[in-house]
């Protein structure tokens, strides 16, 4: 792995002076001719719209011979370079291997030796079975522990909204009392029988609507189907408080 610092950054490095390149040289003598200068004196060669006329026919004995164009390699020099040498080499002819090395033990017996005092391999062969584990059929802690958190959020908006609600009403010269059981238990009797009689009645609605009253009129039981559910869900809340006149 590369670091940015290492303490080998502190050793002093030689300082590289570079190689100049050599002095460029050309390979004219600087000499000029004036006879090369056109000043209206002579015309060079081609001064003029291409060569003169006849230089440019093909001369007879110089024509392209077989394998002309092709390359000349120099001569292949000796190598000089060896290759390692992976393998052990041949043995020669001289080389005798060493003869009458006889081992004494009997592997057959050996092997059947180890075979019978070498203990088996503890094995399970019973089947894995999930309801004898000790959390088989239990709630996991932290479902438990997110149930508890989600309530105790629950419980501080609801008295976060009673208290609003409080300040409200006593704020308008009203007051506020909790419902009885029994008076929000006879409320959700009566809306779900409403919500049953109006549900029926929607159900029994043609299912074309070529007029705007039946339009008119599907709407209307869809709007009061929705608050009816609204209030439901509302009162199925255990407190529930509610404003009075002085």
């Amino acid at each position: 792995m590369d670091f940015e610092e290492s303490i080998y950054s502190l050793i002093p490095r030689p300082v590289e002076v570079p190689e100049k390149a050599p002095l460029y040289h050309s390979q004219h003598d600087g000499k000029v001719d004036p006879a090369d200068f056109v000043l209206g004196v002579s015309k060079r060669e081609r001064g003029s719209f291409g060569a003169l006329n006849g230089k440019y026919c093909p001369n007879p004995k110089k024509f392209l011979t077989k394998h002309s164009k092709e390359p000349i390699l120099p001569d292949p020099a000796p190598v000089t370079v060896s290759k390692d040498k992976r393998k052990a080499p041949v043995p020669s002819r001289a080389e005798r291997p060493i003869m009458g090395l006889v081992s004494s033990k009997n592997f057959v017996t050996a092997n059947a030796v180890e075979a019978i005092l070498s203990k088996p391999r503890k094995t399970n062969m019973e089947p894995l079975q999930y309801t004898k584990k000790q959390d088989y059929g239990k709630i996991p802690a932290y479902l438990l522990r997110n149930k508890a958190k989600l309530q105790t959020e629950k419980d501080a908006v609801e008295q976060y909204l009673t208290r609003k609600a409080e300040e409200e009403t006593f704020g308008n010269g009203g007051t506020l009392r909790r419902l009885e059981e029994e008076e929000r238990q006879g409320l959700l009797r009566h809306l779900k029988a409403k919500w049953e009689e109006v549900n029926s009645v929607y159900q029994k609605m043609t299912f074309t609507l070529d007029t705007p009253a039946k339009q008119k009129r599907k709407e209307n039981y869809e709007l009061t189907l929705s608050q009816i559910e609204k209030d439901i869900k509302r009162l199925e809340k255990n407190n529930i408080y509610i404003a009075e006149d002085m």
